[in-house]
């Protein structure tokens, strides 16, 4: 079993949220990736400690396509003080195990800065089982020299992740939780155990809920390191003013902060508006 480390940084305030594009951009990839680094560049000039980036959409789609952590990496190298991580709200693209080691090499090439990002599927009341296994595998490969672990869904064996991640308190867990169902309950008893943080939609009631949730896990004892952080998330279906007042509902319920997206091409006037939501 992996050990336990010192808790990470706190993921709280205004976090960036870059969502994908929804149709061809002119220039391409290009275009993202210039995009992205003018965003993050603004994110950070503004203050904001977290940009999140949307995986693109799946084959078939008309948009852009582009491979997230190779454009996390790409903003590894173009920026300073910004945490970075993937958005996983479209169900795991990756094994448990692979995704630590990629989120490794973004710690390592950042100095320190990565965040991981696990999907937890609401409407699947089975859900929960496989959560658990994968944040169990990623916390394994991320802080263990020998990392074992052998569980119904998961496993591995002696998966050396050489180099390991440099940042001090170890990399972040969040899980996202996505949809509605009778699958919500046991993901966020599994969040508030073993994740860092975990991120919801739905405003200020299902923030409250989640709050209520973590909270309770703590004052069991079962979080000794404290409880795990609940972020709000806000997408960008209205104008920025609308987002920047969600915000304040999402902080009044008890979040630690919010995520808030800015659609493509990522205006950098967009990110100095969200900066201010918290």
């Amino acid at each position: 079993m992996p050990s336990t480390p010192p808790a990470p940084p706190r993921l709280g305030g205004t976090a960036l949220w870059l969502e994908a594009p929804s149709a061809p951009t002119r220039t391409g990839a290009d275009g993202v990736l210039g995009s992205a680094v003018a965003a993050v560049a603004a994110a950070e000039r503004a203050g904001i400690g977290t940009v999140w980036v949307s995986e693109s959409p799946v084959a078939g789609g008309t948009a852009t396509p582009y491979e997230a952590y190779s454009l996390l990496g790409a903003l590894a190298t173009t920026s300073e003080r910004a945490r970075l991580g993937v958005i996983a709200d479209r169900g795991e693209r990756r094994a448990p195990s692979i995704l630590a080691k990629i989120v490794t090499g973004v710690d390592v090439i950042s100095h320190g800065r990565s965040v991981l990002g696990l999907d937890g599927d609401c409407s699947s009341p089975t859900d929960a089982e496989r959560l658990s296994e994968a944040l169990t595998v990623c916390r394994a490969v991320l802080v263990d020299d020998h990392p074992t672990y052998a569980g119904r869904i998961y496993s591995v064996d002696d998966a050396v992740n050489r180099p390991a991640p440099v940042q001090a308190g170890g990399v972040p867990l969040v899980v996202f939780l996505r949809g509605d169902g009778p699958g919500r309950e046991p993901l966020l008893d599994v969040a508030a155990r073993l994740a860092d943080a975990v991120v919801v939609d739905g405003g200020a009631v299902v923030v409250a809920e989640a709050c209520a949730a973590v909270a309770a896990r703590a004052d069991a004892g079962d979080r000794p390191q404290g409880a795990a952080e609940v972020l709000g998330r806000i997408g960008s279906a209205g104008p920025v003013a609308a987002a920047v007042d969600a915000v304040a509902d999402v902080r009044a319920a008890g979040a630690g902060g919010c995520l808030v997206g800015i659609p493509f091409p990522w205006d950098p006037r967009d990110v100095e508006a969200v900066a201010s939501a918290w």
